[in-house]
């Protein structure tokens, strides 16, 4: 997952907005694009554009995502993001076979708070 997408997603249950990132695995990619600044909130930064000045977007673009998940600070329902994708559907709508396989593979690290909301 991109941080720009940060800018984007709402908390699908409550329509929260921003959500909160843990991130459990990220890679640096080398890429470079002219992209416009997040408009609203950077997810790389954390913080809305308004309180951070200039966008970070030159060293944001270099990091995705691979694995992690997004809190909502609202209703505190959890999305899990798997290999780069970033799955908002409601609980009994997740692909549970990934959802496990993600459990599993990070199990030590995830709050059991957190994959308890997704099984």
């Amino acid at each position: 997952m991109k941080y720009r997408l940060l800018n984007y997603i709402i908390c699908p249950k409550c329509k929260t907005f921003p959500l909160k990132l843990t991130i459990l695995k990220r890679i640096e990619i080398n890429r470079s694009a002219d992209l416009p600044p997040c408009d609203l909130y950077c997810g790389y930064k954390e913080d809305y554009i308004e309180k951070i000045g200039e966008a970070p977007c030159k060293e944001c673009i270099r990091y995705e995502v691979i694995d992690g998940y997004l809190t909502c600070t609202k209703c505190g329902d959890t999305y899990p993001i798997i290999d780069s994708i970033t799955i908002l559907q409601l609980k009994f709508l997740k692909p549970k076979k990934a959802i496990n396989e993600f459990i599993n593979k990070y199990k030590e690290k995830l709050p059991e708070e957190v994959y308890e909301r997704w099984i």
